[in-house]
């Protein structure tokens, strides 16, 4: 807050600027882009680039950000100014874990939230029955399969090679879209 510079009568301390992270705009259409903010190494609370790359972003069109697991700082940060939260979890006790935590945060937060279940068919039943008690939605199933590992692993988007997950994300962005986006855009 540089408050420690303006109390101190000696100008023992200064202040210099450094560069936290950086933002960076890639444009994969004509109507869509990605927006990447990365924090440099060592920097201990990267929320000022994820404000940057959220203002960067702007208002306009549907806006998709990826925020990062847990609840803290970053994750409240990214998830603030959204209509609607996906929540991406797997069936394991620490799956479920980060679940309830986010899930608890966002309902303090009065975000519309639902789940996908990612590596479905591995590990319990713990995190379906958690949805079931808490009534909260199922969005989607993506199952351990050797094939979609592969895919991830050389960093492709499912969807991209594959119509009926293309199809299955259209259904999805256009249920989100439907219920919970903005009127206008």
């Amino acid at each position: 807050c540089g408050a420690c510079s303006v109390a101190c009568r000696f100008d023992a301390i200064t202040e210099k600027d450094i560069v936290l992270g950086t933002v960076t705009s890639f444009e994969r259409t004509k109507k869509s882009r990605i927006i990447e903010a990365r924090t440099r190494v060592g920097v201990y609370s990267p929320v000022s680039v994820i404000k940057a790359a959220i203002k960067k972003a702007g208002h306009e069109g549907i806006i998709i950000l990826d925020a990062p697991p847990g609840t803290s700082c970053p994750f409240i940060q990214t998830v603030a100014p959204s209509d609607y939260v996906v929540l991406v979890t797997e069936p394991t006790p620490f799956g479920l874990s980060d679940l309830k935590q986010s899930v608890e945060t966002l309902k303090t937060m009065h975000k519309p939230y639902g789940v996908i279940i990612n590596r479905s068919g591995l590990g319990n039943d713990d995190v379906y029955n958690y949805l079931l008690t808490e009534k909260i939605p199922l969005l989607m199933e993506i199952p351990f399969t050797r094939a979609i590992a592969s895919s991830y692993s050389k960093g492709e988007l499912l969807s991209i090679n594959n119509n009926e997950w293309k199809n299955k994300f259209l259904i999805l962005y256009d249920l989100i879209k439907k219920n919970y986006g903005n009127s206008g855009n």
